[in-house]
Order: structure tokens, then C-alpha cells, then sequence
């Protein structure tokens, strides 16, 4: 199986007229600082390129507006209707970014994971209402996807794993087989090593769920804009990945991870200027 690991692709749309106070700081952070970075253009090539590869399922790991309205939305859904593959999106900080489009669930109007018919009882839950949900993606493997982006103040970029998603994640985990391996699809890290603005709150505590729980493989996030591939087993943590950001001019990344039986393969792959290529490769025994 091949799985493509995407996030933080930021579409954007100046609006000074839908306003609120963070979206105008958004927005002016937007057009005097981010503009400059970022390159939605290389994207266009990813469908194809998807394709090629034989890739069987994209994870989509947040991030895809800068400030929540319709239109970036709108933007967001046309591109990935592109994607031909079976996808599975969470929402980062910047989906939930105001109280309005938070309450109105806007995320989840633009992007609803297809669920097959329910076959296990960790399927009735849904990022939705229930902040986690389980997808049965291969013979022996789970995607657990989490939903820990809330609405927060004008100047925060925080996640908070909350005490309902806490609960509710440790119940989804006790439910599924054992024996069976998890990709957990996270928008923020869980280490507390970044300014506080730009935490997940209460990440010591889905640090604690992770080292008790080995079936965990892999931990998949985004949101720092920074590729890693860290291998924390001999802390009785998962493989940790972060796909960096798809849309960074200077460094714009994503990752594509072969399951081969009880081997995968990471592929890293950049933008070189001209095409997508991969830049390194780390291959793992599970």
C-alpha cells in the first residue's frame, strides 16, 4: 500500500469585507509575510503525479485555508476533487479559525471522509461530533484521525487535546484489534518544544496515551512547517512524521509512505523548482 502524507497547503483568499478580528490579523500576516513564501502552483502537478506513483490513499493532516471563509473552502474542495484517490482530512488551527466558522462546523461542510459501510464498533465514531474517528484502510491497518483544533484567541495558534477527545481516543483504541497497526493523522505535534502559541495543550497527555500504546506505528502531523522523520521507538514512542508544509516556496514537502509487509519505506519528496522529486528515503522494520 502507498499512502501520501499532505498538509498545511494554505489556500487563501483576501477578504477584507467577511470580517472578524483575527481574520484581520490573518489576513494582513497574509499579505505582508506569507504571500512571499508560499507557491500554490507545484500542486497542480500532484494529481498526475499521484497517480503515477500508484498511490492508494492521501492523508490530508489540516491546514488547508489560511482564515476559514467559504471561499478558501471552496478552493480547498476544487483541488482536491482532482485527487483521485480515496482521501481522509482533519482540520489544523487554520480550518476552525474564527468562533463563527468553529460553531458552524464549516470544515466539516466542505470535507466529509467517506465511510464504508460500519463494520466495527470503532467506526461509530466521528471527528465531528466525537473529535476522532477510526478508518480501516488495509488488512492489519488503521488510520486514527483526531481532531484537536479548536477556535482560539486572536493571537494563539494552539491546539488543545481536550479531556472529551482524551477519552474518546482511549476508547477507539481499546476497541480495535490488538494486534493491528495505527497511523495516528494529527494536525499538531504533541512535544512541547514550540512557543507556547503554537502548542497543543494537554499534549503530555496524548504523550502518555502513545507510549502505552505500541500499536501506534506511526504519528503523522503538520503544522510546524518544518519535515521530520524521527524514529522514537527506543522511547516507547511511534515513528514520528512530519510532512512540512506542501505550499513553502523555499522548502515545500510532503511525504509518501510503502507499507511492504512488516517493512515501510518513507520517501521524502521536495519541490526542486521544476518538479516534485524524493530527497531522502528511510526505511523501517515494523
Amino acid at each position: 500500500m502507498k499512502i501520501v502524507q499532505i498538509s498545511d497547503v494554505h489556500f487563501t483568499r483576501v477578504d477584507f469585507v467577511k470580517f472578524s478580528p483575527k481574520r484581520l490579523v490573518g489576513t494582513l500576516n497574509w499579505v505582508l509575510f506569507r504571500k512571499d513564501e508560499c507557491d500554490h502552483a507545484p500542486l497542480s502537478r500532484l494529481p498526475e503525479l499521484f497517480c503515477r506513483l500508484g498511490v492508494d490513499l492521501v492523508l490530508v493532516g489540516g491546514d488547508l485555508t489560511s482564515t476559514s471563509l467559504s471561499s478558501e473552502f471552496e478552493m480547498a474542495r476544487r483541488y482536491f476533487d482532482q485527487v483521485e484517490q480515496a482521501k481522509i482530512f482533519i482540520p489544523g488551527n487554520h480550518d476552525q479559525y474564527t468562533p463563527g466558522a468553529h460553531r458552524q462546523k464549516r470544515f466539516y461542510t466542505s470535507f466529509k471522509n467517506h465511510r464504508p459501510a460500519i463494520e466495527h464498533r470503532a467506526e461509530f465514531f466521528t471527528l465531528k461530533e466525537h473529535g476522532v474517528e477510526a478508518h480501516k484502510i488495509a488488512p492489519g491497518w488503521w488510520c486514527v484521525a483526531l481532531d484537536t483544533a479548536p477556535s482560539t484567541k486572536i493571537t494563539s495558534s494552539n491546539g488543545i487535546f481536550s479531556e472529551k477527545v482524551e477519552c474518546n481516543l482511549e476508547e477507539v483504541l481499546s476497541l480495535l484489534p490488538p494486534n493491528d497497526s495505527i497511523f495516528l493523522l494529527n494536525h499538531f505535534p504533541f512535544f512541547q518544544n514550540t512557543k507556547p502559541t503554537h502548542r497543543l495543550i494537554y499534549g503530555e497527555r496524548l504523550r502518555a496515551i502513545l507510549e502505552r500504546s505500541p500499536q501506534i506505528r506511526f504519528y503523522l502531523h503538520g503544522h510546524t512547517h518544518r519535515h521530520t522523520i524521527a524514529d522514537l521507538r527506543p522511547s516507547n514512542l511511534p515513528i514520528i512524521l512530519d510532512s512540512g508544509c506542501a505550499v513553502q516556496k523555499s522548502s515545500a514537502t510532503w511525504n509518501l509512505i510503502e507499507l511492504k509487509g512488516s517493512t515501510s519505506h518513507v520517501h521524502a519528496y521536495h519541490w526542486t523548482g521544476a518538479e516534485w522529486k524524493p530527497f531522502t528515503t528511510q526505511t523501517f522494520t515494523l
